[in-house]
């Protein structure tokens, strides 16, 4: 194959190997985030982490539809173990900061 601007010959790019690593970073971090939930006061720090499952997810989901990457599986689970994470921080906090069923007047 010619390149239309310089007129030299293309070199074969052959087969490229899957880009696997952001769906296993979002998988490792959302197991990271669940692990840190559980401990207390350790749970406030974890949104970070939580966000960045979320996101690394999303960027994994994108490639394995696009046939960039083989691990849909790891890039899902990441993706919605990192939401899991942010919804039960979430009613954590809630619930911590209320009153309760009984408030004292």
């Amino acid at each position: 194959m010619i390149d239309p601007f310089t007129d030299a010959p293309i070199p074969p790019r052959g087969d490229r190997p899957p880009e696997n690593g952001i769906g296993t970073t979002a998988l490792v971090l959302a197991l990271i985030a669940f692990a840190f939930l559980w401990l207390p006061m350790l749970y406030l720090f974890t949104w970070p982490v939580a966000l960045l499952a979320v996101v690394f997810g999303a960027i994994g989901l994108n490639r394995a539809r696009t046939g960039l990457a083989t691990n849909r599986s790891a890039a899902a689970g990441g993706f919605f173990g990192g939401l899991g994470a942010l919804v039960v921080m979430a009613l954590w906090v809630i619930i911590s900061l209320s009153n309760g069923p009984f408030p004292s007047t």
